[in-house]
């Protein structure tokens, strides 16, 4: 099995991250609101936090369900946000330059063995982190920990291919009908709310800055950021607490100890105003995304947070989008309202999808929708609701040891630990009407939301 990004180079679709942990409601977040459901969760929670011999700290845990092992690995402070504003664009450039080949491996070479193997691997430039993530049925583990070290230690940037890359990468930053969603939630609206601060470049800054790079930022980026100090995993699977630290030093193995990277960003509240950038797009149908505030991660108000963005736009047929936008009035496709998480910053994210005709109802519904919500608040009944759907969402979401690994990586990468998940569960039943009432007179507004448009006639 090859993972999305190990597409081959000719034919890859570059996918835009901007780094951020985007959160679904509906789709992570849960509580155990009866004892019955508490014990459905016991499994899920059974997580320790490790070393491995060369002082790498993981989250781990065993799941002999199924014959499989799944790593993530992060690299902390090495995002596209704590490169020089010229630079920004390395992260993700190295991500996709990793396709010329690895150690003793042509690109063609190693798509063969992972795929002789069933083997998944996968990498990825944020704007806070690089990660690197691989599947591998247990049988073959000794040889899925020397091809990750080969990925991970010794791509070998042949000029040639990473000129071709780069020219198709710039060429997709600048075609953004090609996926406007991608390109207004991870390009543009980056640069509205995040003025003059680092994350304002989003993931690859400008596409002239993106020619400019060249195969000694790729290796000076690996040098700098990719170093066992800098590490931190997560591994979910079928093998003992010494077996996970083992494969975690094979994998590691002749990777420079190196520096742990410098949080050097500063933290910020995204600057979401009344503000409206439209950019055309020959089709018949529009893209809207728009910003909302919210609260930090870290704030006492977290899980409120989660349940608030899940009542607006949880992605569910009772959220205030679907239910106004969609069902009633029949204005969108789809529409959606979930939480970003970053390293500095949060804030709610949205998306509507509507005909060319009905962007300007669209917004003014929306707007409706915010205005209802900040001023009437919810009752018991849609707590209930919400809490229900997220509580089963989240057992759906977490069946497998890698919808594990990936949950709990996650939380890693926002500081979280072992008890993350046992910390949401509490955190959101404890959730009542007033929080969220109190906190929605708080934070939302519909006179202040940020509004990217793709799409519409041309004026």
């Amino acid at each position: 099995m090859i993972h999305k990004f190990f597409s081959k180079p000719s034919s890859f679709r570059i996918i835009f991250l901007m780094g951020s942990l985007l959160i679904p409601a509906a789709n992570l977040w849960g509580t155990a609101s009866t004892v019955s459901d508490a014990k459905k969760y016991d499994r899920l929670s059974k997580v320790k936090d490790l070393k491995s011999n060369l002082g790498i700290r993981f989250l781990f845990m065993r799941d002999a369900s199924a014959p499989l092992v799944h790593v993530y690995i992060s690299f902390k402070y090495s995002g596209a946000a704590y490169q020089e504003k010229a630079k920004s664009g390395v992260p993700s450039f190295y991500e996709v330059a990793v396709s010329c080949g690895s150690g003793k491996y042509s690109w063609i070479q190693f798509i063969q063995e992972l795929k002789n193997r069933m083997i998944s691997m996968s990498c990825r430039g944020s704007v806070d982190n690089f990660s690197f993530a691989m599947t591998t049925p247990k049988i073959v583990l000794e040889e899925a920990a020397a091809l990750f070290n080969a990925y991970l230690n010794e791509p070998t940037f042949e000029k040639d291919e990473v000129k071709r890359i780069q020219r198709h990468l710039a060429t997709s930053l600048q075609n953004y009908a090609e996926n406007p969603d991608i390109a207004a939630s991870r390009m543009f609206l980056p640069a509205l709310i995040f003025k003059s601060h680092p994350y304002e470049s989003g993931n690859y800054g400008t596409a002239e800055d993106l020619m400019m790079l060249s195969i000694d930022d790729l290796e000076k980026y690996k040098s700098d950021f990719l170093t066992t100090a800098n590490a931190e995993a997560c591994i979910c699977g079928d093998l003992s607490e010494e077996e996970a630290k083992i494969l975690l030093d094979k994998i590691f193995r002749n990777v420079p100890k190196g520096a742990p990277a410098k949080n050097t960003v500063p933290d910020t509240d995204p600057i979401i105003e009344s503000v409206m950038k439209e950019y055309y797009d020959q089709a018949p149908q529009s893209t809207i995304i728009f910003a909302l505030k919210t609260v930090r991660n870290r704030s006492p108000d977290c899980y409120v947070a989660m349940v608030l963005s899940s009542i607006l736009g949880g992605g569910i047929m009772k959220s205030r989008i679907i239910a106004q936008l969609r069902t009633k009035e029949g204005l969108i496709y789809s529409g959606y309202a979930r939480i970003v998480c970053m390293n500095h910053a949060d804030f709610i994210i949205g998306a509507l999808k509507t005909d060319n005709s009905n962007v300007k109802k669209a917004i003014g519904s929306l707007k409706m929708v915010v205005a209802d919500l900040r001023e009437n608040g919810i009752t018991e009944s849609d707590l209930a609701f919400a809490k229900s759907n997220i509580n089963g969402s989240l057992l759906v979401s977490l069946r497998t040891s890698r919808d594990l690994c990936r949950f709990y990586f996650a939380r890693m990468q926002l500081g979280d630990g072992a008890d993350a998940l046992k910390n949401m569960l509490k955190g959101i039943n404890a959730v009542t009407v007033e929080d969220v009432n109190a906190l929605a007179k708080k934070t939302l507004d519909e006179n202040n939301i940020t509004f990217v448009i793709i799409g519409g006639n041309e004026q």
